[in-house]
């Protein structure tokens, strides 16, 4: 795939990814309370999820505000919201090291959080995304 056609799937591309996330959040909310797997599931989730939103702090968002700068409201409220998913995370690694209790209700939280900061990114950045014809800086 050459630049130029990832260019014009990004934004569809990152509605993917958000997808995936959505799934994989379901599916710890329905596995049930305590043991190994859902310690372990929950974890790579948090992980994965961690570095998405790092990767857009320190990329994506610093070059959407260079290239568009009248995005800088949205970008400040997604970043603030990635903060408060952090927290949320890190709420959930608590519980998972305090024996579980008290985790459904935390991901019920974090699920509430999270899809409404995705479908506000979705709503406000895959326009973008999609008609973008230069990278971010590659680290």
């Amino acid at each position: 795939m050459t630049d130029e056609q990832r260019l014009v799937a990004w934004g569809d591309e990152l509605i993917k990814l958000h997808d995936a996330f959505r799934l994989d959040l379901a599916n710890l909310r329905v596995s049930g309370v305590g043991g190994a797997d859902l310690r372990t599931h929950c974890l790579a989730f948090c992980d994965a999820l961690h570095a998405h939103h790092e990767g857009e702090d320190s990329g994506l968002f610093p070059h959407l505000g260079g290239e568009h700068p009248a995005l800088a409201e949205v970008l400040d409220r997604l970043r603030a919201e990635h903060r408060v998913v952090t927290q949320l995370m890190e709420r959930i690694r608590k519980l998972l090291d305090g024996g579980g209790e008290g985790i459904e209700d935390e991901l019920g939280r974090l699920a509430g959080e999270l899809e409404a900061h995705l479908d506000y990114e979705e709503a406000h950045l895959v326009p973008i995304l999609n008609e973008m014809t230069t990278l971010p800086e590659r680290g």
